[in-house]
């Protein structure tokens, strides 16, 4: 099957709408379950997210109608195979399983093997170097994270922290 334009931009319309749709759906239930979906904007933290998501949606609605607007009948549009979608749908499961798994495994065992594997399916070959970034960068953003914005990163079953 060819995968032309169109095909495509329906694509990441349809993945921003499912987006947005998450983000509502996370506010109208876990966040108000918690009691911090009410209340004015500076004491409301869902304010934030349902800004951001009303902005994509916004701007998506841009899109659609600009997209209207230029498209005439008949345009040739370039195509591409399929096939070209394997690693960018890759990368989405594997992401996927990072946020699935971070939470029952934490930041420090799942963090390196999410760096490892987009340096995999980003053509990088070398083991150390696969190895050493994949820690070197789990660790630095742990450091900036815990250190400088003082948020306490996920430890999981094993509790695992760094007291720095």
């Amino acid at each position: 099957m060819k995968l032309t334009r169109k095909h495509a931009e329906w694509l990441v319309i349809l993945f921003f709408v499912g987006l947005i749709a998450i983000v509502f759906q996370q506010i109208l239930t876990s966040m108000t379950e918690q009691g911090i979906a009410s209340g004015s904007p500076y004491n409301n933290a869902a304010a934030y997210p349902r800004a951001v998501a009303l902005l994509i949606g916004a701007l998506l609605f841009c899109m659609v109608v600009i997209s209207r607007i230029t498209s005439k009948p008949g345009d040739a549009v370039p195509s591409e195979d399929t096939s070209n979608l394997k690693r960018p749908a890759i990368l989405l499961l594997v992401f996927a399983a990072y946020l699935a798994g971070l939470g029952t495994l934490g930041y420090h065992l799942t963090t390196p093997l999410l760096v490892m594997a987009i340096l995999l399916l980003s053509g990088v070959r070398n083991k150390w170097e696969i190895v050493l970034f994949g820690f070197g960068i789990s660790l630095f953003l742990a450091f900036m994270f815990e250190v400088f914005l003082k948020i306490v990163l996920p430890g999981g079953i094993f509790a695992l922290n760094i007291y720095w």
